[in-house]
């Protein structure tokens, strides 16, 4: 009876830890180390790191980091949530500013092999079901 209960709890708690960063633990995923290494570049104010070969952002989609610098120019950053499907993702961070109080911005990033590339950014959340 015990194992019945225990498989599905602790299935839950393993897909809620992957989904849900909230609490300031940073999922070790190749998605989760590509938004860090590309926030942590853009949130000094530095130019953002440029897309792999072959990229899969699709064309006209913009800059993000031009976005984002226009939010902030220099920002610290947490992830709050993320989702991915199919070679596509998207990551709700909130980017805190020196001066100013936080901002809510998704990210929608592309897959192309084992690179994730930052194609776009905007203000707000994407809402994001665990289950």
């Amino acid at each position: 009876m015990a194992f019945v209960v225990a498989v599905p709890l602790g299935v839950a708690a393993i897909v809620m830890a992957m989904v849900f960063t909230g609490t300031g633990v940073t999922g070790t995923s190749p998605l989760h180390e590509a938004v860090e290494t590309y926030l942590d570049t853009v949130g000094r104010g530095a130019p953002a790191p440029a897309t792999g070969p072959g990229s899969g952002c699709p064309d006209g989609d913009g800059d993000p980091a031009a976005v984002l610098h226009g939010l902030a120019e220099t920002f610290e950053h947490r992830i709050v949530s993320s989702t991915e499907t199919d070679g596509t993702a998207a990551v709700n961070i909130d980017l805190t500013p020196p001066h100013g109080d936080r901002i809510a911005v998704v990210l929608d990033l592309r897959r192309t092999g084992d690179r994730w590339d930052v194609c776009a950014a905007s203000t707000g959340r994407v809402a994001i079901d665990p289950f």
